[in-house]
């Protein structure tokens, strides 16, 4: 079984017309059948890290979903290159403002002088086998258009970045293409519990500015959808590469 998750209902509107609720869950939980015939849930997590972590683990402590694919909209860094309707797939996700604001600069959890036990997880690994092969299928898959998919660092934070100093100072600090407000908190649950995790996010708007006339969160949904659905269809393939990540 293949485990989706989104934030929002929003962001998987497309998906849920090919699935039903699970009748017996306390959850937001949705169940079907891929084209490739691979058994599928998706759950809905709600919106930022606590309810991802919290959601995912009482899933997580159900079933034992053979991966994870986490797929949403997201917010594209100033220098990222990256447009409304683009894709980001994430190589790696950061907790983005988990820390100390002090008046010189930003001190991460795991530089702070606290003696913590287990050490603070800052970054997730996310780049493997999966990962790679999902980057080629995507690429394939846009034809003439592969520079509209970019692998890179994901961001996320409990405040995202409404204002322009912000998005630089967190971009220049993260090295990051995209902000969220979920993916660490399921990279950092998949990781404890042994799971393949990818990430996929479709642009929606850049980041720094509020304007209405610079966010569609329909093209950032549905472009993240898209490219979930070219996973979905080629699963058979790509879940080889789980054998030897």
């Amino acid at each position: 079984m293949l485990l989706i998750i989104a934030a929002a209902a929003l962001e998987t509107h497309q998906l849920r017309r090919r699935m039903r609720p699970v009748a017996d869950s306390d959850q937001q939980l949705f169940g079907g059948t891929t084209a490739a015939g691979r058994q599928t849930r998706l759950l809905l997590t709600g919106i930022g890290p606590t309810s991802t972590a919290i959601n995912l683990t009482r899933f997580l402590e159900r079933e034992t979903p053979q991966a994870v694919v986490m797929i949403g909209c997201g917010g594209s860094y100033p220098h990222s290159g990256l447009r409304v309707g683009d894709l980001a797939l994430a190589t790696e996700e950061i907790f983005g403002d988990l820390g100390v604001m002090t008046d010189q600069r930003f001190l991460p959890l795991d530089q702070l002088e606290i003696p913590l036990t287990p050490p603070p997880v800052q970054r997730i690994k996310l780049e493997n086998g999966l990962m790679q092969a999902v980057a080629a299928l995507l690429r394939t898959a846009l034809e003439e258009q592969p520079n509209r998919l970019r692998c890179g660092p994901l961001v996320t934070v409990s405040t995202c970045s409404g204002q322009p100093r912000l998005s630089r100072e967190l971009e220049a600090r993260t090295n990051g293409i995209c902000e969220n407000m979920e993916g660490a908190a399921a990279a950092q649950a998949c990781a404890l519990y042994r799971l393949p995790f990818l990430e996929l996010r479709g642009i929606s708007n850049p980041t720094g500015t509020r304007d209405p006339e610079q966010w569609d969160l329909p093209r950032g949904a549905g472009a993240a959808q898209w490219g979930l659905d070219r996973i979905l269809d080629h699963w058979p393939q790509l879940e080889k590469t789980l054998c030897r990540s």
